[in-house]
C-alpha cells in the first residue's frame, strides 16, 4: 500500500533539493579543492575529498530535512543495515547480465566518453579507491537508502524504484556511465526493496566496482571488457543468450516479488 502522505506527503521537494544540494556542492567542493591541488599536492586526493563532502552535503542535509518532511533516513547504527545472501548473488549475476547485453550498445558510443573515463582510472590510487571503497556505500546511502526509499512511500515499489535508478544514472554525466549506472541502478534498487538491507545493496554496488577496476587495470581500458573476455565466437553468442534469458528470468521474480509482498501488506492493512 503506497504511503503519499498529507501535508510532508510532497517527496518532489525533498528529493530535488538534496540533489540540487549535491550537484551544486560537488560543484563547489571540487573548485575549491581543486584550488588547493594545484599546490603542488596530489590532486587527485583533493578529488576524493571533494567527492566525499559533496555526498556529505547531500546526506546531512536530507537528514535535517527528516522533521519538517517526514523524511525516511537508514539508521546509522551497524546492527541495522543486515545483509541477505540469496539476494545479493541474484543481484551480481544480474549485473553480469547486464554488463554482456549493454556491451554492444554502449561501444557504439563516441569512444571520446570512453576516454574521459580512462582519464580518470589513470590518477592512480584515489579513483580506485573511491569507485572500489566509498562510492558504493555513500552512493546506497543517499539514491537507495534516503531517495529511492521515500520515492516507493509515494509513489509505490514500481515506480520508486525506476525513477531512483533514473536519477542515479543521471548524476553520473558521462553517457556510458548514465546508461549503464541506471540499469544498474533498477537492480540495486530492487536487491535493496527485497533484502531491506542497505548492505546488500552495498555489496552489490561493490562488487562491480571492484570487478571493473580490476579488469581496467588487467585491459587498460573500459571499452568492450566482456567481449576482450569471451571473445568475438560462440562462447559470446551464448553468454549473450544466456545474459537476456536470465535478465527477463530476474525481471519477472523480481516484479512477481515485489506484487506479492504489496498484496500481503494490503491484506495485513485490511485486517
Amino acid at each position: 500500500m503506497v504511503d503519499r502522505g498529507s501535508s510532508s506527503g510532497n517527496v518532489w521537494f525533498p528529493v530535488v533539493s538534496i540533489l540540487v544540494v549535491y550537484v551544486l556542492s560537488s560543484m563547489l567542493f571540487g573548485m575549491l579543492f581543486g584550488w588547493l591541488g594545484q599546490g603542488g599536492e596530489d590532486p587527485m586526493f583533493w578529488g576524493f575529498v571533494s567527492y566525499v563532502a559533496g555526498f556529505g552535503a547531500a546526506i546531512g542535509y536530507a537528514v535535517a530535512l527528516k522533521p519538517a518532511w517526514g523524511l525516511e533516513v537508514p539508521s546509522f547504527r551497524p546492527e541495522k543495515w543486515g545483509a541477505d545472501p540469496r539476494v545479493i548473488v541474484g543481484g551480481m549475476i544480474l549485473m553480469l547480465a547486464t554488463g554482456i547485453v549493454l556491451s554492444p550498445v554502449l561501444e557504439r558510443l563516441p569512444a571520446e566518453y570512453f576516454d574521459r573515463l580512462d582519464d580518470y582510472m589513470k590518477g592512480g590510487f584515489w579513483p580506485m579507491f573511491t569507485a572500489v571503497a566509498v562510492a558504493p556505500v555513500v552512493e546506497e546511502f543517499l539514491f537507495r537508502g534516503i531517495i529511492q526509499k521515500n520515492l516507493v512511500r509515494r509513489l509505490g515499489p514500481f515506480g520508486g524504484i525506476a525513477v531512483g535508478a533514473l536519477l542515479f544514472g543521471a548524476v553520473h554525466v558521462n553517457p556510458p556511465q548514465v546508461v549503464y549506472a541506471s540499469c544498474l541502478g533498477l537492480i540495486l534498487g530492487t536487491v535493496y526493496y527485497l533484502s531491506g538491507s542497505l548492505n546488500s545493496a552495498v555489496t552489490v554496488h561493490f562488487v562491480n566496482n571492484g570487478l571493473t577496476s580490476l579488469l581496467y587495470m588487467l585491459f587498460g581500458t573500459s571499452v568492450g571488457l566482456e567481449r576482450r573476455i569471451l571473445g568475438a565466437g560462440t562462447a559470446w553468442g551464448w553468454a549473450y543468450g544466456l545474459s537476456v534469458v536470465l535478465l527477463g528470468l530476474g525481471a519477472w521474480y523480481a516484479v512477481w516479488q515485489i506484487r506479492r509482498r504489496e498484496a500481503e501488506k494490503k491484506m495485513r492493512s485490511e485486517n
